[in-house]
């Protein structure tokens, strides 16, 4: 072989090891790098915004104790200042699709602030606030003010699931007057625009305090009923709200009574239908 062969052959060698070198540590490529997605809204932390912006246009003060918020405003019998706190904050999807949160105000009057009576007439307040996901922030969409309780006592309220996707809230308040004690549970429903009263069921009422163990011809019949109530969880493919389950027991003017019935809001106007000789009032 000849000089020129050799170094030919010298190139061509030295060239194949330099590809093989090349093939054995070339990176591997890079993995494709994925589209970028929206990060999902952190709905809580909207919820507490919204209370906030809330708080602030109603011009609410810290109060003295954690979690109290003082509310300079008027109910219809009574001139306020109020004392009160937010309930739990409900975060819910309707039937339309929307984000809703619904949460409660509950206030007494400053001179009870949660601790004892004040005046018998005045009342405390609760409010209903209901808010819309829009824009990507909480909107105000409907709120409700109500004087249900006495004593300068404002009514208990809470949020509740009424169906699949049907939400709202319940009030819950009581009276001792005169010998006579009753309390009340009101239901709310959650509509697309508004806060609408589903009806007021009497859940406890007695005369027993009017005439004690005197007993005598002036003496009214006892009354002295009790309703228990709980929805049930189960609902057909078409159902909007759940059964509401209703146990009444006890005596009314004298009679015993014992009726159970399962109830749903009448399509119409929406109210549950009670049976009005039930619904004890005095």
């Amino acid at each position: 072989m000849n000089k020129t062969n050799r170094m030919m052959l010298l190139i061509v060698l030295i060239v194949g090891l330099a590809a093989g070198v090349y093939w054995l540590e070339a990176p591997a490529p890079a993995p494709a790098t994925p589209a970028p997605q929206a990060a999902a809204p952190d709905l809580k932390r909207l919820a507490e915004q919204a209370v906030a912006v809330y708080r602030s246009a109603q011009n609410m003060q810290a109060g003295a104790k954690p979690g109290q918020w003082k509310l300079d405003a008027k109910a219809s019998n009574s001139p306020g200042p109020f004392v009160g706190a937010f309930g739990p904050l409900q975060l819910a999807r309707d039937g339309q699709g929307r984000q809703l949160l619904l949460t409660t105000f509950v206030a007494d009057t400053a001179d009870s602030a949660g601790e004892g009576m004040d005046s018998f007439a005045a009342s405390g307040i609760s409010r209903l606030l209901l808010f819309v996901l829009q824009n990507g922030q909480y909107v105000l969409q409907s709120e409700k003010q109500l004087e249900m309780g006495t004593n300068g006592m404002a009514a208990a309220a809470r949020v509740v699931q009424l169906g699949p996707q049907q939400w709202g809230w319940v009030l819950q308040s009581g009276y001792v007057q005169q010998g006579y004690t009753a309390s009340t549970v009101e239901f709310f429903h959650a509509t697309g625009s508004d806060i609408r009263s589903m009806g007021h069921l009497t859940e406890q009422a007695d005369n027993k305090g009017v005439c004690g163990d005197a007993g005598g011809d002036g003496c009214p019949a006892v009354t002295d009923v009790q309703a228990r109530w709980q929805w049930l969880p189960v609902a057909g493919p078409d159902a909007r709200f759940y059964p509401l389950d209703v146990q009444w027991q006890g005596l009314i003017d004298g009679k015993k009574i014992s009726q159970h019935a399962q109830l749903l809001p009448d399509a119409g106007s929406g109210i549950y239908p009670f049976p009005a000789n039930l619904n004890v009032q005095f």
